[in-house]
């Protein structure tokens, strides 16, 4: 199947307008250490029975990541994530949940909120994020 034809039957939606997040929300209420990453991410919709569509990941933290994508799933969406860090053996494949969408340096993408992985990609995050 080509990725044009595998385009065509996922559920993700383009979304014309990304949301616009009031001053004071978001960024400013971290509760983890963020760290900027350019690595491949595969995405898929937990719901679902397609493969994984492959995505960018910009920042991860040990609760979650911002992945840059054209095709976006809803807020609310449980999505299951696999990607790799430098330096690492283990890839972090987590389940999570699309918490927003929005568009940074004009590219659209989503924030995912990890709700589970193992303890070992978790720590495998902490480690990665503490390296400022």
């Amino acid at each position: 199947m080509t990725t044009t034809e595998l385009l065509r039957i996922l559920p993700f939606v383009r979304v014309a307008e990304p949301i616009r997040f009031p001053s004071g929300t978001g960024a400013g209420q971290r509760s983890s250490a963020r760290r900027h990453l350019r690595a491949s991410a595969r995405v898929r919709d937990a719901a679902g029975d397609d493969g994984p569509l492959p995505l960018e990941v910009d920042e991860v933290s040990a609760t979650g990541a911002f992945v840059l994508s054209d095709l976006l799933l809803p807020v609310g969406a449980t999505i299951e994530i696999a990607f790799n860090l430098p330096r690492c053996e283990v890839d972090v494949v987590a389940t999570g949940r699309v918490v927003r969408v929005e568009e940074r340096g004009g590219r659209p993408g989503m924030g995912i909120h990890f709700d589970r992985m193992a303890g070992v990609a978790r720590a495998s995050l902490r480690a990665y994020t503490a390296l400022h």
